[in-house]
């Protein structure tokens, strides 16, 4: 996995390497994270929203709550995508007792396509 530091206020942001997936507008799509935080016990939860930028949320999958374990944990993000016709970028968001410890930025978009059909004539 690659990651590279993008600018942004708070922790910076990172970015890390997913596939550039194409997701119809309205389907509810659950995005499979692997999360680690140390020391064990801590309270943390996790978003993934997507957007134009890091401070617009288009679709978000709320703040997850988790515990850390100090190991690396699969968190579950599930997402309804958002209205056709655009790109979004993918942003994944780690708390820890509430404060912003993480966060990533994927090096790819969440397309989400649109179209439509014109009259058919015949000829």
């Amino acid at each position: 996995m690659e990651f590279k530091k993008v600018k942004g206020k708070g922790p910076e942001r990172l970015a890390v390497a997913m596939l550039d997936p194409v997701m119809a507008p309205g389907v509810s799509r659950t995005a499979v994270a692997p999360i680690t935080v140390s020391p064990s016990g801590l309270s943390c939860s996790a978003e993934l929203f997507l957007g134009p930028n890091d401070a617009t949320k288009v679709a978000t999958s709320g703040k997850k709550p988790f515990t850390s374990t100090g190991v690396s944990q699969s968190m579950r993000l599930p997402v309804t995508m958002p209205a056709g016709g655009a790109t979004y970028h993918v942003y994944l968001d780690v708390f820890v007792n509430g404060y912003r410890m993480l966060a990533y930025q994927a090096t790819e978009d969440v397309i989400i396509p649109s179209g439509e059909v014109g009259p058919i004539t015949w000829e």
